[in-house]
């Protein structure tokens, strides 16, 4: 199709509270309909202000599940869609913990291992990741990378990433942006009084 012949697809992971209200679920739903468009590689749950203490990596499965149903569908109409078992390869979810509460030693989980992961691939991409809840899995990761890799890697990942929040969600993304500075953050809007 024209929209995809232009160039290389977009690196996308998604970040996502996740059944904290429908708006998430309807965002990855229309997110499917056009993942022919970028590279899926993850689909996190997180926990946000508005979920504090659960994520629902569940609901991100049911969802793909129904996607591979109209799969084929889809495909009559542009090519390029991934396959379900691609995408349930790639779900994944943080602690549930809120916040910097999922921070530091110990802390790992399967969403943070996956950014982790995809940030070291060899790929000269930039690897976006777009925050629908809290991103407290990529502040585990970039603390993670920080703890145990040198400083020149460090810089070199952080370089790659493009981060684009809707809004501050938990008290990790004002300190992604304090404690990496080089971090390309978009936050809209940030914090307030109210957590978003």
């Amino acid at each position: 199709s024209a929209s995809t012949a232009s160039g290389p697809k977009p690196r996308v992971i998604v970040l996502t509270d996740i059944e904290n209200e429908p708006d998430d679920a309807m965002s990855l739903v229309r997110f499917l309909v056009y993942s022919n468009q970028w590279d899926t590689e993850g689909l996190v749950a997180t926990t946000s202000v508005h979920q504090p203490d659960r994520t629902a990596a569940w609901r991100i499965r049911e969802i793909v599940t129904a996607y591979g149903r109209v799969r084929d569908n889809l495909e009559l109409h542009e090519r390029g869609f991934p396959r379900e078992a691609d995408l349930q390869r790639v779900v994944a979810e943080g602690r549930p913990e809120l916040g910097l509460n999922a921070v530091g030693i110990g802390k790992d989980s399967t969403g943070s291992e996956l950014i982790i992961a995809a940030a070291s691939r060899a790929d000269p991409r930039p690897l976006w990741v777009c925050v629908w809840g809290g991103p407290n899995v990529l502040a585990q990761a970039l603390w993670k990378i920080r703890a145990t890799r040198p400083p020149a890697e460090l810089a070199r990942l952080v370089s790659r990433l493009r981060v684009y929040a809707i809004s501050d969600q938990d008290d990790s993304g004002p300190w992604l942006r304090r404690e990496f500075p080089g971090l390309f953050y978009i936050a809209s809007p940030g914090l307030h009084a109210g957590g978003a």
